[in-house]
């Protein structure tokens, strides 16, 4: 590798409470190609066995979430993944390790008594972050006229020049990774903070610069132990040894001048600026040089001036974070900069468009350029042709034998790298499923132990890895539907969804081809379902399975619904009344309704003890009617205020009143006054619920939902239990639940279904 790494630590003899550490790992050669060498400088003030403790666990943690990590695996196949993206997900990891840590062992760390520094070097590049005040200090070639002497620069002065630090939190304590490329013979320096207050700059340019990283080491340990010092030193020396056995080729350069004295400062500000800025920064300074041409292009009177450049030299050259662009000055040079800008472009624009000559000069010269490079082409391909018309025979054949090997050996070579890049994806695919793979067996074990959530989580990583599975030829295609079908069942798996295998019943078709009834419901050992569009009730016997069909005559008829069930008779929801059909009898009978206010638009209704409540969404009530012969009158508004039931697709009743939306929201009510009531998530959400029931003998509701081919069963404090669905389930309308023989019967296009009702069994 192109660096050597040196580490020196010289301990008090006196008693110190401060517990510190140097770590460089020690990888294998491979290892250390593929993903550099791992260091961290730490020191910690708190109670020894504590440091200890937390010492051991940093470095343990950081190493195996370092080279341990599942990108690192993927890395020797996939380039794009970068160094500096897997040490801070290192970093990441580690963080939250380390907060688990420290609550698990109780120990209480101090953000302020902390200096850590960790890093990794890779080739040419240093990627490192710096918590507390450890020093980082860089040594590189001046590029004056002296190239050989070496300057000092204090990386973390620099980067943290103008903040306020803030206090770290232990649950992140390395938030901030600063990354660059170290130059070619320069060094780099990760020290506590007390070794730059005994040893002078040029101290340690002349012992770092002079001797190699060990000896440079042996050498700062023999001077710092002359000193009658009560703390303790240590650092990491690391040098850039890349080129380092290249004779160097000195050119005599002219002397330079004043102003080429200030470019040459200039030129190393900005390159030492690019080292020092943390990677994701965006460069102001670029996009300021680029906005300041184009705005000296498009200006309105531009003028050439030749005038001297007058340049400000700082007291220091590096600069870690720019000035404020969000402050009113800035907000409005940008403004009127970006005018001035478009204000030039149009003008520009309308210059050359109103300028026929010009216009037409550069159209001509277009077309000249372009028949020119169609003659030299011509010439060219002419000369060719005869050249090896003038050729002999034999070199004409071998010319034309060393043609068509090139032609051969550049279609093998290209051919040779697309199925090496073949093999590569291959590669990445495989890895690709194994990592899915893994994972669902992950989630098997988590469903096994209980943990719905764990599992959760699982499944959205698996849903993010399958979004990336190719499906380009049949082998892909087999592979990805295998891993979704796997996917889809561990799905319903944590959504306690029973696939039951639905038992037909009764087919309406058979009583009338064109049959279509919108609901069923259940009359002791009957089934009737209503048709109003045939003016119609299909009758069903569950015990002899006879189906019957019984026309309605003698009532105008348009609407069946919201179904009722009183001893035995039905009454439901007609336009502007209330159906009621007698079951034993067959016979119809109608009752009236005095609407307190119109118009109104009907989206629930509910017999209860013997009055009607019919929830109305344009008026965003519920009114309560009394029967009073053949009408329902002395209608009252139940709800203390007007609610909104825009969203309202059901309403049921047992003491209080109950509200459904079609998001699968249920509002409760009781004595006309909202109450709190909320049932558990569901996976999926509910966005097409259309029918509530709330079970009158048993601990449970229910919500339909046709459009997700599901029944939803919970208990009445909203707790999920599971949910009830059928692949032959293709137009669902209804359903009724049978809890003394523990089936659920669905109504599905005219047919009816049944399935057994598994939640009844606990």
């Amino acid at each position: 590798m192109n660096y050597k790494i040196a580490q020196f630590i010289l301990t008090p003899g006196q008693r110190n409470e401060l517990a510190h550490e140097i770590y460089v790992a020690q990888p294998d050669a491979n290892k250390e190609a593929l993903a550099g060498k791992l260091f961290a400088l730490i020191e910690l003030e708190a109670k020894k066995a504590d440091s200890l403790k937390i010492i051991n666990f940093l470095i343990n943690t950081l190493n195996h979430s370092y080279y341990q990590n599942e990108k690192m695996i993927l890395r020797e196949r996939v380039s794009s993944i970068k160094i500096e993206h897997i040490f801070e997900s290192a970093l990441a990891k580690t963080n939250k390790r380390l907060a688990e840590f420290l609550q698990s062992e109780k120990i209480k760390l101090h953000p302020g008594l902390a200096n850590i520094t960790i890093g990794v070097i890779y080739n040419d590049s240093l990627h490192f972050s710096n918590l507390g005040k450890n020093k980082a200090l860089l040594l590189y070639k001046s590029k004056t006229e002296d190239s050989s002497k070496y300057k000092l620069a204090d990386i973390t002065e620099q980067t943290d020049k103008g903040e306020i630090k803030k206090p770290s939190s232990l649950i992140k304590l390395f938030s901030n990774v600063i990354s660059g490329s170290l130059p070619r013979g320069g060094y780099f320096i990760f020290t506590n903070e007390t070794f730059s207050e005994y040893l002078s700059a040029k101290q340690i340019i002349s012992i770092v610069t002079t001797l190699p990283p060990a000896g440079a080491a042996e050498q700062i340990k023999n001077t710092l132990s002359k000193i009658n010092a009560y703390v303790p030193f240590l650092g990491i020396i690391i040098k850039n040894t890349a080129g380092a056995e290249m004779p160097e080729i000195k050119n005599k350069e002219p002397i330079a001048s004043t102003k080429a004295s200030i470019e040459n400062l200039i030129t190393t500000e900005e390159q030492t600026e690019k080292l020092l800025t943390p990677s994701g920064l965006i460069n102001a300074k670029r996009w300021s040089s680029f906005l300041n041409n184009l705005i000296g292009r498009f200006s309105l009177g531009r003028k050439a001036k030749a005038s001297g450049q007058t340049f400000l030299l700082k007291d220091k050259i590096f600069s870690g974070k720019k000035a404020n662009w969000f402050s009113p000055k800035k907000i409005f040079d940008s403004l009127k900069n970006s005018l001035g800008v478009l204000i030039g472009l149009l003008v520009y624009i309308f210059k050359i468009l109103t300028n026929k000559e010009k216009m037409a000069e550069s159209f001509n010269q277009l077309i000249s350029g372009t028949v020119n490079s169609y003659q030299k082409i011509k010439a060219s391909l002419l000369k060719s042709f005869f050249w090896f018309k003038s050729l002999n025979r034999i070199n004409k054949i071998l010319l034309s034998a060393f043609l068509i090997c090139l032609i051969i050996f550049s279609s093998n070579l290209a051919w040779q790298n697309i199925k090496n890049k073949e093999i590569k994806n291959q590669a990445a695919i495989s890895d690709l499923m194994s990592a899915i793979e893994q994972k669902q067996n992950q989630i098997d074990a988590s469903l096994l132990y209980n943990n719905e959530a764990g599992a959760k989580k699982l499944l959205e990583e698996v849903k993010g890895l399958i979004a990336n599975l190719p499906q380009k030829n049949q082998t892909q295609k087999d592979q990805y539907n295998i891993i979704i079908a796997k996917h889809r069942v561990q799905i319903e798996k944590i959504s306690r969804v029973i696939r039951s295998e639905a038992t037909l019943v009764a087919d309406f078709i058979n009583l009338d081809a064109n049959a279509s009834p919108a609901n069923i419901t259940l009359v002791q050992d009957k089934i009737f379902a209503a048709d109003a569009g045939k003016k119609s009730i299909y009758s069903l016997d569950l015990k002899s399975k006879l189906a019957t069909i019984i026309n309605l005559t003698g009532q105008n008829i348009s609407r069946l619904d919201f179904p009722n069930i009183s001893d035995t008779t039905i009454a439901y929801f007609n336009a502007n009344n209330i159906i009621i059909f007698d079951t034993k009898t067959e016979e119809l009978s109608a009752l009236e309704i005095d609407y307190p206010a119109k118009p109104q638009k009907i989206v629930g209704f509910k017999e209860y003890n013997n009055r009607y409540y019919l929830a109305d969404a344009i008026n965003g009530q519920i009114y309560r009617f009394n029967k009073s012969g053949s009408r329902l009158a002395g209608a009252v508004s139940w709800l203390n205020s007007s609610e909104d039931l825009s969203g309202v697709k059901s309403l049921d009743i047992n003491g209080n009143v109950y509200l459904l939306r079609d998001n699968g929201e249920i509002s409760e009510y009781s004595k006309g006054q909202k109450q709190e009531f909320s049932i558990s998530a569901i996976e999926p959400n509910f966005s097409q619920a259309t029918k509530l029931a709330i079970s009158e003998t048993q601990d449970y509701l229910y919500i339909f939902e046709p459009a997700g081919k599901r029944l939803a069963v919970f208990n009445k404090n909203g707790e999920f239990i599971n949910q009830y669905t059928s692949d032959k389930f293709d137009n669902l309308k209804d359903f009724q639940i049978d809890e003394t023989n523990k089936k659920i019967y669905f109504l599905n296009n005219a047919s009816v279904y049944s399935i057994e009702a598994v939640h009844l069994n606990k």
